[in-house]
């Protein structure tokens, strides 16, 4: 299993157990994401009511809950953006990676600045219709993780820059 983690604060972002595909020349990878139901966790150990409990009196509110796989599983939180802002950060942290990528990676940093201008333009282009999700520490600085409705798809494609992602295997 692989596991992406964020290249310079290193929040767990992702793993490959879901369907995706590169894009603009592997700069972004599109992830699908689907509805799963959480909570409503009834445990039994295989003895039913044998021990007695489970009578009117002692039943529990559960609750379920239906939410997006990747934000359950790796805890994003929503954020918002002005159009401004936004282009204010994602110039600082295209600078940030291109200036990792001059140093780990050189024979990357052309096809990741023609790819990382067709990915802002499609986040521009595409800006009221996106949402941003941050990972579990907040982090304003690095990974800043986008989602759009797709065609007719009735859940949000995540989108990252995979540069900015560093790789585990496990």
């Amino acid at each position: 299993m692989k596991v992406y983690s964020d290249l310079f604060s290193g929040d767990e972002i992702l793993s490959d157990a879901y369907k995706s595909e590169k894009r603009y020349d592997d700069v972004l990878l599109a992830v699908n994401s689907k509805w799963v139901v959480v909570g409503n966790d009834n445990i039994d150990v295989g003895c039913g009511n044998a021990f007695g409990g489970g009578g009117e009196e002692e039943k529990v509110d559960s609750t379920t809950e239906k939410v997006l796989d990747i934000i359950s599983t790796f805890k994003y939180n929503e954020t918002s953006f002005s159009k401004k802002d936004y282009v204010t950060y994602i110039k600082g942290y295209m600078k940030k990676i291109k200036t990792k990528l001059d140093e780990t990676k050189p024979d990357r940093v052309k096809p990741f600045m023609a790819g990382a201008a067709l990915a802002v333009k499609f986040v521009t282009d595409n800006f009221a219709d996106i949402s941003f999700h941050l990972p579990e520490s907040y982090d304003t600085e690095n990974t800043i993780i986008f989602s759009l409705y797709e065609g007719e798809n009735e859940t949000p494609t995540f989108f990252y820059f995979m540069d900015g992602l560093k790789t585990t295997i496990f």
